[in-house]
This record gives C-alpha cells, structure tokens and sequence, in this order.
C-alpha cells in the first residue's frame, strides 16, 4: 500500500531539527516521542516527571531519551533545548483523529492508555492550553458535563481529554458511552471510564461500532435485569457464565423471558434448585425442536390420543373375550 502525506493537516506546524539517518536509527520511540513534545511545547521547562506523567512513559525511558538527546547536541545542561538547526521539515501538531482500523498491537496500546488514562492527573492549564489547539476538547468537556447535569472535577476532565487525546477516540464515541451510563442512572465518571475501556478492548473506535456495541450492551442489560428478578437473584451479581447463558438464550435462541420463567420453573420441579446449566438444556432443547412459544413447550409434554393408547393397561382384547365367552381365554 503506497502511502503520501496529507498536506491538508498542516493548519498547525513546528519545526524540526535536520537528523542524520544514523540518529533516526539509534533513536527510540520514546526518545522520538519525547522529542516531538519539546519541539511543539519549547517554551515549557524540560522536567521528566512531567514528561514521563503527560507522555505515559516510564521515568528511566524518559531519563534516558533525555540523555541521548543531550549526547546529539540538541539539549544543553540545565535542561534546556540547544539552539536547533535550520529546520528542513514540518510536522503537523498532533490532533486526535478517529481510529478506524488498528492492528492488534495498536489496539492493545490504546487499551493501555485508556486505563492509564484513568489516573492520570493533568494542570488545569494543561487542560486550557489544549482546548485552544484543539476546540473539539472544550466542547467534548462541556457536553459531558451537560449530559452529567454536573460540573466534572479536575481528575474527571483529565480522563475525558485523555480518552480523546491519548487513545484517539472520537466525541461521539466518548458521549454515546457518557448517555448510556446515565440512561441507567450510572452518571458518573467511573462507569464512564469503565464502559469505554470495555468498548477499546472489543476493538470498538467509531461511531457506527459505538453504537452497534451500546445497542447490544442495552438488550444484554434488559436481559439480565429480567432474569435476576425472575429467578430471584437480588442479593448478587450475575457471573460472566451466567450471562453468557443470558446471551445465548435471548440474542441467540431470541426467547422471551416467558420462556426462560417456564423453564425456570421446570428445574425446580426436577431438582428443587436453580441451575443455570439445567436451566439452559432445557432452553437448548426448546430451540432445536423449533419451540418458541410456552404453549408449544407445554403441549410438547402433553402426550398424544395414540400415546395413551400404546401406554394404557387396558386391554381393549380381553375385555371383548370376556363378553363373548364369559371368561379370557389364553
């Protein structure tokens, strides 16, 4: 696959210093990482605390990139940028644009920034200055705090920003999770951060997979909501093979919770306990005869006019002996 630059991203550009390609070769992605930030942010003092916090890097990573910047020429003692060469390329200023097809290393580094994002902490100011590169964050913030109907703390903005900026996913993914934790009286920022982590590692990264997840994610939820209160389940949480049964016997076998009652009920009458594995055989069993009704499920136990025939004690034979002779005759 050819690949060119897209010029139309240059709305904001810094300059880069002129590197030999033995330096492009020796230098790590950290130190290259590293090095893009000090070009685009030059007027903030060097500290790789921040560096290490704001990049999600490790502190020893961060020292070391420094040190080999330093060793090339480009950074003084004191932690300061040297005087940089006559720039020979441009770089655009990094804008988080929507992830629509990632790798599976990709994907598990975006999974990794998403939960880092969760304790991160970031200046105020921080926040400020990247709303004024990027206007979509500031908006972003204000729409989650309007569905929210509260104003987010400072660690709250932080995780929000940091989904959009670190991990790349686009607003209408982030307020999309935001209203279906609110639609279940979950709006808070936890359940937030949680169900879109839950949305990166399915892969999910556009508005259309979004969507598609949340949709399934709400029939899953009004499934188990179901169940739990049909089976009595109020005192704990449903384990994960227990909503996998849910699944199945909702989105896959497409049975209503009439069904699943009546089967319910049945496993109780047989062994006297709930049983979800019991429970699903006889759900299974429903589905591959083509049972879908609990009148067909109650008239498949129902034996027929010929069944009660074969099995009656009475022998229609003897009976016709015993008028014609007086007695059954062997």
């Amino acid at each position: 696959m050819n690949y060119s630059i897209n010029f139309t991203k240059f709305s904001s550009v810094f300059a880069v210093p002129s590197l030999s390609e033995q330096t492009l070769c020796t230098a790590s992605a950290s130190a290259l990482k590293i090095l893009l930030f000090l070009m685009q942010n030059q007027s903030q003092p060097i500290d790789p605390r921040y560096l290490s916090d704001r990049l999600l890097l490790p502190y020893e990573e961060v020292l070391s990139a420094l040190a080999f910047w330093n060793r090339e020429g480009l950074l003084t003692e004191g932690g300061s940028l040297a005087a940089v060469p006559e720039p020979v390329a441009v770089a655009a200023a990094p804008t988080a644009q929507p992830v629509q097809e990632v790798s599976r290393q990709e994907q598990a580094a975006h999974v990794s920034m998403g939960l880092k994002a969760q304790q991160k902490t970031m200046r105020i100011d921080e926040i400020d200055r990247l709303s004024q590169e990027d206007s979509s964050i500031r908006q972003l913030l204000d729409a989650v705090q309007l569905q929210m109907g509260k104003n987010l703390t400072r660690s709250e903005m932080e995780t929000v920003a940091s989904f959009y900026t670190y991990a790349g996913l686009p607003p209408e993914c982030i307020l999309l999770a935001t209203a279906h934790c609110c639609a279940q009286n979950r709006s808070n920022m936890r359940a937030v951060a949680k169900l879109i982590t839950d949305m990166m590692s399915d892969g999910i990264y556009t508005y259309e997979q979004a969507e598609q997840y949340l949709t399934r994610r709400q029939e899953q939820d009004n499934a188990q909501g179901q169940v739990r209160l049909a089976f009595g389940i109020h005192d704990r949480a449903l384990t994960r093979q227990e909503c996998k049964y849910i699944d199945t016997w909702f989105l896959e076998y497409h049975f209503d919770i009439a069904m699943v009652k009546l089967a319910y009920e049945r496993a109780i009458n047989q062994i006297g306990k709930l049983s979800f594995p019991y429970i699903n055989k006889i759900l299974a069993s429903w589905h591959d005869k083509g049972i879908q009704t609990t009148q067909e499920a109650v008239a498949e136990r129902q034996p027929s006019k010929q069944d009660k025939a074969e099995n009656s004690s009475i022998d229609f034979d003897q009976i016709q002996q015993f008028i014609t002779y007086g007695e059954v005759k062997s």
